[in-house]
């Protein structure tokens, strides 16, 4: 997104290449004073953070705050992802699959967090982070976070958790077909000697089901890295 157009004040910030307490307060006032409120005011978000990837904790907040608050309420249909919304913001966090920002990151799962309903494509694509992090060639801002180990760990099932909490049912973990798939092939990745003994546990729990909705192509997410064009579904 290196060819991202930015307006006043956001391409002073972005000719410095950093983000402090002060630029957030000028993009509050002049940029966005009433928050995203378009996919071209996410996308220069998203480029403004390439832009600028020195972590501080005020652009942080604000980044997340702002993104969620528009991609759960502001954009249709509000209050929940759909599969659109969730198409879209995997292909503007993502390069083939992998999630390099770790602020993209906590933006994806504070989304899912406060959204009221969440695609098994967007879950699955949280949980595949997981198997990115324990293959031989490890990469991503998932496997930069954790801590080294061959197997899961409970760093990985606190991320599990995040993803899948509202899915645990008197015991049982109700994943449709592709999260459980996802969840088998994180399995695979390392001897069970070498997963956390709360990972085999949670493993047995997982009671599969299809969700009365079409099932999502697992490469979904791999279609495409351009953020500036935007998909005719969303866009509609």
């Amino acid at each position: 997104m290196s060819g991202f157009r930015f307006s006043f004040p956001a391409c002073v910030i972005a000719g410095k290449g950093r983000i402090v307490a002060e630029d957030v307060l000028m993009l509050r006032k002049y940029a966005l004073p009433g928050g995203v409120r378009s996919f071209e005011d996410a996308l220069g978000l998203f480029a403004l953070n390439e832009a600028c990837p020195e972590p501080n904790p005020e652009w942080t907040a604000y980044f997340v705050e702002t993104m969620t608050a528009f991609i759960v309420h502001g954009a249709a249909p509000a209050g929940l992802i759909d599969e659109a919304k969730a198409g879209w913001l995997i292909r503007s966090i993502s390069i083939d699959g992998v999630v390099h920002s770790a602020l993209e990151l906590e933006l994806l799962l504070h989304v899912m967090e406060v959204a009221a309903e969440v695609p098994e494509s967007l879950s699955a694509f949280a949980l595949d982070q997981i198997r990115l992090a324990l293959e031989p060639h490890a990469i991503g801002a998932y496997h930069a976070a954790r801590p080294a180990a061959p197997g899961v760990t409970a760093y990985d099932l606190a991320h599990v958790w995040r993803v899948l909490r509202g899915a645990l049912d008197r015991g049982r973990l109700m994943l449709s077909p592709l999260e459980a798939r996802v969840l088998k092939e994180i399995d695979e990745c390392a001897p069970r000697s070498e997963h956390h003994p709360a990972w085999r546990d949670m493993m047995s729990a997982v009671v599969t089901f299809d969700r009365p909705k079409e099932v999502l192509r697992t490469d979904r997410w791999l279609v495409t890295d351009d953020r500036q064009v935007l998909d005719e579904e969303v866009a509609a």
